[in-house]
């Protein structure tokens, strides 16, 4: 990739939560804002440099940042990124997810470019990480333990919320995607009620379950888990990043 102020397109790293985007960014060098895309920054790995932007949580946030995201002749390919809910038995906090596709049950998944998936899959691979390679499930709200178990018999590796949008959205547009997914809330755990309505009071789509926070003095233990378990796949996302993004910018 070239140095900053060059017009060639770059790397684009999109992530639904600012959290998210700070983790897996957090060994590079943040440059300078990026004028076409409101909120977006050039970050770099010595010499190699991507765009990084936040979406939003949920399909319609995500949706409505895509638009102005995708419009901009910055960017050549796509890395999706952020948590994910497990699955599959064994999975545990920090396991990494790459896409094959994604998208809700019982339809066709929306795939992934499959050069980049195997490009990325090949690196984490070379490197003995722990990672899955598969379809993701889209839902539309956090999913509990239950669902999750259902959309694990039905094939799918991990769930989000938001890659099946984007992956849409960037076949649209006719740009190369690929989605890196790291596992937050293992198959057997589900989010605290809690934890939940907390985001939902920061912008997401829960709100009617605000009244979650009132479980709060009771899920003190499953929050600290949770905390745990965030800090765990936060980590897993900040150290995939540096060979993520240099395979990805070194393929052509």
């Amino acid at each position: 990739m070239q140095p900053v102020g060059n017009s060639e397109p770059l790397l684009g790293v999109l992530a639904p939560t600012r959290s998210e985007l700070n983790a897996f960014m957090g060994e590079a060098e943040a440059g300078l804002s990026v004028p076409d895309i409101a909120g977006a920054r050039r970050y770099h790995f010595g010499e190699v440099e991507a765009i990084g932007s936040v979406t939003g949580q949920g399909a319609d946030r995500c949706s409505a940042s895509l638009d102005r995201i995708l419009e901009a002749p910055l960017i050549d390919k796509l890395l999706i990124v952020g948590v994910a809910g497990g699955t599959q038995p064994g999975q545990a906090p920090g396991d990494l997810l790459v896409a094959s596709g994604a998208g809700p049950l019982f339809a066709d998944p929306t795939p992934a470019a499959p050069a980049l998936v195997t490009v990325v899959a090949s690196e984490l691979q070379a490197t003995e990480t722990s990672v899955r390679i598969g379809p993701l499930a889209t839902v539309e709200r956090l999913a509990p333990a239950e669902e999750k178990r259902r959309l694990g018999e039905s094939g799918f590796v991990g769930v989000d919320m938001e890659s099946h949008t984007m992956l849409a959205a960037a076949r649209q547009a006719g740009i190369p995607a690929v989605c890196l997914r790291v596992v937050l809330d293992p198959l057997e755990r589900d989010i605290p009620r809690s934890v939940a309505a907390l985001a939902a009071a920061q912008g997401g789509r829960l709100w009617p379950d605000i009244l979650g926070l009132a479980c709060w003095p009771m899920e003190v233990r499953a929050s600290v888990q949770f905390m745990r378990d965030m800090g765990t796949a936060l980590g897993a996302l900040g150290a995939a990043a540096e060979p993520m993004v240099r395979v990805l910018c070194s393929e052509s």
